[in-house]
């Protein structure tokens, strides 16, 4: 018989114990969280995702009896031994570029230390002590208690929901009315805006690496925009598609809007008709 995996544990600030956290049964939401640049982005947008602002407010909590918990302080000592062990990681990588532990040590401390999406590339000596010292800090602060992220956002009512894994703040339509219409708004073109994101990194395929994050960050947020201003002129590009007789270089010109935004509006004016 399969042993039963135990289910991840966070903390309620409500209850103020720890409560079991059951892994997500939905197929999208696994694929999005396993892919390493696109899991902490709205669907609908740039922003970051409830879940992975939630993910970066860990704290360490210490149990209790009875099951409660409390914050395990980040004293002076834990910060100071961190320090240490930081800076002896941080000259043995030093040595390790000038050649001192073989040809593949660098790389094989930047794979155990580092989040090579985070590094943007920097394989530098001073990106590595930024992201060492950090991730040492916690480890060593995780060492007297559970490293546990909070089961809401800051500012959140009490019942709140938990943090979408889909959507930021602004598009989750459970968080307020605000949010849900700008939900309702926006899921209607959730094509067109994969589309435009699709394009965007055709179109600028040899200046932006797909290894940054900000890289992903900057087409969604280029996309997002040209979206908008799809949507504003809506009418008037309707009328033009209608009369037949102008490119879509030159609609563009004339709405003020990029060449790939008409292209979207083409492909989403087809599929109304075809499905009328």
């Amino acid at each position: 018989m399969r042993k039963r995996e135990k289910a991840p544990s966070t903390f309620d600030p409500f209850l103020e114990r720890l409560v079991r956290e059951s892994d997500t049964s939905s197929d999208r939401i696994r694929a999005k969280l396993s892919n390493a640049y696109d899991w902490g982005f709205c669907e609908l947008c740039w922003r970051s995702t409830e879940y992975s602002i939630s993910v970066g407010a860990q704290k360490v909590f210490k149990r209790l009896q009875r099951g409660n918990v409390k914050v395990a302080p980040l004293t002076d000592a834990i910060r100071a031994a961190a320090q240490k062990k930081a800076d002896a990681l941080v000259a043995r990588y030093e040595q390790a570029w000038k050649g001192e532990f073989g040809r593949y040590e660098p790389a094989r401390m930047l794979m155990a230390y580092c989040d090579m999406v985070e590094m943007r590339g920097d394989r530098s000596v001073s990106a590595f002590r930024e992201h060492v010292e950090r991730r040492i800090l916690i480890a060593a602060w995780a060492r007297h208690g559970d490293l546990l992220r909070p089961t809401k956002l800051p500012g959140q009512p009490e019942g709140a929901a938990k943090p979408s894994k889909l959507y930021c703040e602004a598009h989750n339509p459970r968080r307020s009315d605000e949010a849900r219409r700008a939900y309702q708004r926006d899921r209607r073109f959730a094509l067109e805006y994969d589309e435009l994101i699709d394009q965007i990194w055709s179109q600028e395929a040899g200046t932006l690496p797909e290894w940054d994050i900000e890289a992903h960050a900057y087409v969604r947020r280029e996309a997002y925009r040209l979206l908008q201003a799809l949507k504003s002129p809506t009418s008037t590009m309707d009328d033009l598609l209608t009369q037949g007789t102008m490119s879509q270089a030159e609609i563009a010109r004339q709405l003020g809007v990029s060449r790939q935004a008409v292209s979207a509006a083409i492909k989403r004016r087809a599929q109304k008709q075809a499905t009328r």
